[in-house]
């Protein structure tokens, strides 16, 4: 072999061995909250500032693939500037909610003492394959090309408690570091691994499944349901 053609082919497995070598978590999209509005820090129009203390949100599966998000975020700043005005409550919120991984309908926001409660739903966050529900959010898409660049942040709590179950009927499971009792998955800031910023991470690499409480080989279901789950870009 000539020696050009010697350089060239090791350049050529070179190049190769780096693309493999690649850390793909350093491409991905910057971590994103599971709940945006639970990690509220924003001004108002007006300047006043808007800062989330202590907060929950409980998500619902559907049997038939609905959502519904259910914060509630203790205000450590501007509950009386929420409350005085709905437009700038609703303009807030809005943009908050979008900061999580859910895309947002139908979102509804009120004040209750300091207490800011938050409703809405998600008609993307499921799939439905043989009678079962899988919840798909937790788990970041990749790009559907190999070895391309790319595919969305890793997932942090935003909360300080988050609940995901099923509808009355219907429980939902996992494979993931959250406590799984009475047919719903709990996770905690107090039990999550945190970064340097204080953000607690959860560590989902199957996507949660709801089922039927009496349904007939969940397990089974389950498990053919994820296969077919498209979690790609």
């Amino acid at each position: 072999m000539r020696p050009r053609s010697i350089a060239a082919t090791t350049a050529i497995l070179l190049l190769a061995a780096g693309i493999a070598a690649a850390p793909t978590a350093d491409a991905r999209a910057p971590p994103t909250p599971i709940c945006g509005v639970c990690d509220l820090d924003r001004t108002t129009p007006d300047g006043a500032p808007v800062v989330a203390g202590e907060s929950s949100l409980t998500v619902t599966v559907r049997g038939n693939g609905s959502t519904t998000w259910e914060a509630q975020v203790d205000l450590a700043a501007g509950g009386d500037a929420l409350a005085a005005n709905e437009s700038v409550r609703h303009t807030v919120v809005s943009g908050a909610v979008r900061d999580g991984i859910a895309e947002p309908n139908d979102i509804d926001a009120r004040i209750d003492g300091e207490t800011l409660l938050v409703d809405y739903r998600d008609p993307t966050a499921t799939e439905r394959h043989l009678g079962v529900v899988v919840f798909t959010p937790l788990t970041p898409a990749s790009p559907s090309v190999p070895f391309a660049m790319g595919g969305e942040g890793a997932r942090y709590l935003g909360a300080d408690r988050l609940t995901v179950r099923g509808a009355s009927g219907w429980a939902v499971h996992g494979d993931v570091s959250a406590e799984d009792s009475d047919g719903r998955l709990v996770w905690t800031r107090d039990d999550a691994e945190t970064d340097d910023e204080g953000r607690a991470f959860v560590d989902v690499e199957r996507d949660p499944v709801a089922a039927e409480e009496d349904a007939v080989l969940p397990g089974q279901r389950a498990w053919i349901a994820r296969l077919l789950t498209d979690d790609t870009l």
